[in-house]
């Protein structure tokens, strides 16, 4: 039974993170909602909507899934949770499941990691006579809800609130400003000093 209970547990690590599984596991699926103070990642491609409809199916969900594996394995290697995929997009939290009192830091680091692993992508689908990605990234930092949400046969663990949607937001600002990361002020404000940041012009969101 304790064997059983690993393997699903394992199984169903692909889906929610571990810290939600045993919440889940312990109380069922009535996990309490909670406000949490929370860095969130929003990553979107540029351009990936006119691509779609010039490459292959399968070569294009081929594309996808590489791209969305080394960019998980960026966010999850800096300590984040990869909430969803929204189309070619990525939301993703840090210092959703515990307090963190890095997590603006460790978004920053995942947000480099995920442009260095893009670079590292993009020369392995060249050699393949395959076209490029770009990636336009925004994070923002905030207050939110996190809870599991959804309806009796489909249910995630998710944060919803203004912070998430101001990070959607200034991901949008990415083609704008052309900056392919774009922090705001209130996550500027809890990072370390050793970063090294240009500043941008006001700009107003949705």
């Amino acid at each position: 039974a304790e064997r059983q209970l690993q393997n699903l547990q394992l199984s169903f690590s692909r889906f929610a993170p571990d810290a939600i599984i045993e919440r889940i596991i312990s109380d069922g699926d009535k996990v309490k909602g909670e406000r949490v103070e929370v860095s969130v990642l929003f990553a979107d491609l540029v351009g990936f909507t006119a691509l779609s409809e010039r490459v292959e199916p399968d070569v294009l969900v081929g594309i996808l899934n590489g791209y969305f594996e080394r960019m998980s394995d960026a966010i999850t290697s800096n300590r984040g949770h990869v909430s969803t995929f929204i189309g070619d997009g990525i939301l993703a939290f840090f210092g959703a499941l515990a307090p963190n009192p890095w997590q603006s830091d460790d978004a920053v680091h995942a947000a480099l990691a995920m442009r260095e692993g893009l670079d590292a992508y993009n020369l392995e689908l060249r050699r393949q006579g395959l076209p490029a990605l770009r990636v336009g990234i925004g994070l923002h930092r905030g207050t939110g809800i996190a809870g599991l949400v959804g309806s009796r046969d489909l249910m995630e663990f998710t944060i919803v609130g203004r912070t998430v949607n101001v990070a959607a937001r200034v991901q949008d600002l990415t083609r704008r400003l052309d900056a392919d990361v774009i922090v705001t002020a209130a996550l500027r404000e809890k990072l370390a000093p050793r970063f090294v940041l240009r500043p941008l012009p006001d700009s107003e969101v949705k």
